[in-house]
């Protein structure tokens, strides 16, 4: 800092050919141009101003430093131009931490939309299942999550303020040659003892169990790795499940998979923005949220940021 100040007064000093003038534009003393230059000198060991009283001339050493001095200046406030952009730009990037089920079957529609938006947004997308999405929140690798909501995962309801998107229908999917798909009423005694395929996600597995306990419902469990991995078991006649609609839209428009809703099963899973409780968020990260919000049908009031 003090070689900067040093520079700083030399060049105004050069320029105004006084030290009275210098300390002016400088806004401090005499004695410390003088003091300034004095370091300078002596730092080079050659004279830089001849002194007339209180003018100031350059020596030819001090022509000589001059334009070094010069291209200094020049370089010092190239590279903090230089800095201030990469710092607007590093802001400006949204790392967004999301389930792999958002991922999955929201992004084909939302991403292009924020691409398209001016500016567009520079996302850094980072997807996972439920619980290492959890896993990144208790190690403060973010402070938020577009991800499932669990009303019993107390970590979750503790730390963080949830603010719904949208809800999650779970439907019964079966093949389309299944024989319960032609009738007009499922009823829970047609599924008794029928083999049921959940996902390897502890709070969805509870949350389905509890929903099908309620109704006396008796099946038998098997487990697998997502929503991909289930569907393709289903087509294969493995088993029933139960699927939101979103995972299985383009199977239903392809007619490789049947739904039904039922009139006694009506688990509804939440989704939303979850925001570490006293977290403060960039302004990206708030206009980000509230492009997001507009492309669901159920969220925070109008006008009202989830970042708030």
């Amino acid at each position: 800092m003090k070689m900067m100040e040093r520079l700083e007064t030399f060049l105004v000093l050069a320029e105004c050919g006084s030290f009275t003038e210098a300390a002016k534009k400088l806004f401090c003393s005499q004695p410390t141009i003088s003091h300034h230059i004095q370091k300078l000198e002596e730092q080079f060991g050659a004279p830089l101003f001849i002194r007339t009283g209180r003018t100031a001339q350059l020596t030819r050493q001090g022509e000589i430093f001059l334009d070094y001095a010069k291209q200094i200046e020049q370089t010092m406030l190239q590279a903090g131009s230089a800095i201030e952009s990469s710092m607007k730009t590093e802001s400006s990037i949204v790392s967004v931490y999301v389930s792999q089920y958002f991922a999955n079957y929201y992004f084909d529609e939302i991403l292009p939309t924020l691409h398209a938006s001016d500016p567009p947004y520079r996302l850094e997308i980072n997807a996972y299942c439920y619980e290492a999405l959890k896993q990144a929140l208790v190690d403060r690798k973010t402070d938020w999550a577009i991800m499932p909501y669990y009303p019993d995962d107390d970590f979750i309801r503790s730390d963080f303020a949830v603010h719904a998107l949208f809800e999650d229908e779970f439907m019964l999917v079966l093949p389309p040659e299944h024989v319960l798909m032609n009738r007009k009423t499922i009823y829970a005694r047609d599924l008794q003892g029928a083999t049921v395929l959940l996902p390897r996600s502890p709070f969805l597995i509870r949350s389905l169990q509890k929903e099908m306990d309620r109704h006396g419902l008796r099946v038998q469990y098997l487990q697998m790795s997502n929503f991909e991995v289930i569907k393709q078991a289903v087509k294969s006649g493995l088993g029933a499940a139960f699927l939101p609609y979103r995972a299985i839209r383009k199977e239903l428009e392809a007619e490789e998979l049947t739904a039904k809703r039922l009139p006694f099963f009506g688990y509804l899973r939440q989704n939303g923005v979850l925001v570490r409780k006293g977290a403060r968020f960039t302004a990206e990260e708030q206009a980000f949220f509230e492009r997001l919000r507009p492309h669901f049908d159920e969220g925070a009031p109008a006008g009202r940021s989830a970042f708030s």
